[in-house]
């Protein structure tokens, strides 16, 4: 963690690497080639060539988010933050901030599905700082006093993070409410019935035809795909010194409720979420041989630094020691 790398120095980072550039601008570039041809039938109106615009138009903001994104950090050091941002074809742009020029600070959590936190610090002037989102989610409140420690400001309220390593129990997800159970089953019926009655309707009446097998077959495999996903992100992990307990919606319906000891869990893995490249997902292999994922994360560094902190609960072996 880089937080903890030096007592005297917290370092905070928000950006893309290279890499994620050079593949944004990859797709960018990809889009726009599939989608040039098409225009040419634009001057006849056709929603062929509408279409090509709007994918033209997209590409071109995929390219320029990859080339014009801003790398930005911050380094906190005693009485002092300094801010580096830039380009990546422009200069580096430094700006210093000393503590006695901060009048407030404050920790705020994201608002999305996402556990973020970002510190926000009021100047004497009236301007409003927003620092990058803090290194490692499992140490907020470390971090948080930390940095408030080498800037001499009151450490601010903090905010409920259900991941930090300083709860007694970390939760992963929500717990399955009696309200979510039935809500699933419902969705579930009316998924099974408008995949079931067109075509028996169909069928009854003598008009089934080969396009309408080939629409109920995809509106099946949707069907199953999306009760799937249902099923795989509900569900909560609550992880507790040396015991887990793992519960999830079953595709029948009901509370799946998995609670292990340490000597039930082999390892704990990282494994992507399926949704975005961003998202990923924990893999809890028992040693009966039952795998059970865990509710989606995002970053693969958040994701890592919640693996390291629930395999240390476990007294498992680190990742990489194995």
């Amino acid at each position: 963690m880089d937080a903890a790398a030096n007592e005297n120095e917290v370092r905070l980072r928000r950006g893309t690497t290279l890499n994620e550039r050079l593949v944004l601008a990859g797709i960018a570039v990809v889009v726009c080639l599939i989608a040039l041809p098409g225009l040419a039938h634009l001057a006849n109106d056709q929603w062929l060539g509408i279409a090509a615009l709007f994918a033209l138009l997209f590409g071109g903001l995929l390219l320029v988010a990859a080339l014009f994104d801003r790398n930005v950090v911050w380094i906190v050091t005693p009485g002092e933050i300094l801010i580096g941002e830039q380009r990546p074809f422009g200069k580096l742009h430094r700006r210093s901030i000393r503590n006695d020029e901060l009048s407030e600070m404050r920790l705020r959590r994201s608002l999305g599905k996402s556990v973020e936190f970002t510190l926000i610090f009021e100047t004497g002037s009236g301007d409003t700082l927003t620092s990058p989102p803090l290194p490692d989610i499992t140490q907020v409140k470390r971090t948080t006093v930390q940095i408030a420690r080498l800037l001499q400001l009151p450490a601010p309220e903090l905010a409920e993070n259900p991941l930090d390593a300083a709860n007694a129990a970390i939760r992963l997800g929500k717990p399955v409410s009696v309200r979510r159970l039935w809500a699933f089953r419902a969705l579930t019926g009316v998924l099974v019935c408008s995949v079931v009655l067109p075509p028996a309707f169909a069928l009854w009446s003598g008009k089934l035809s080969g396009l309408g097998i080939a629409i109920w077959s995809f509106g099946a495999i949707v069907a199953f795909l999306l009760t799937r996903y249902l099923y795989r992100a509900s569900g909560c992990w609550i992880v507790r010194d040396g015991g887990i307990r793992m519960e999830r919606l079953s595709l029948t319906g009901a509370i799946d409720i998995i609670v292990a000891g340490s000597d039930d869990v082999a390892h704990i893995d990282v494994e992507s979420g399926g949704r975005r490249g961003s998202h990923y997902a924990l893999a809890a292999r028992l040693h009966s041989g039952r795998k059970v994922r865990s509710p989606v994360l995002v970053g693969k560094e958040q994701t890592r630094a919640v693996q390291a902190e629930i395999t240390r609960r476990l007294r498992l072996p680190q990742p990489g020691a194995r």
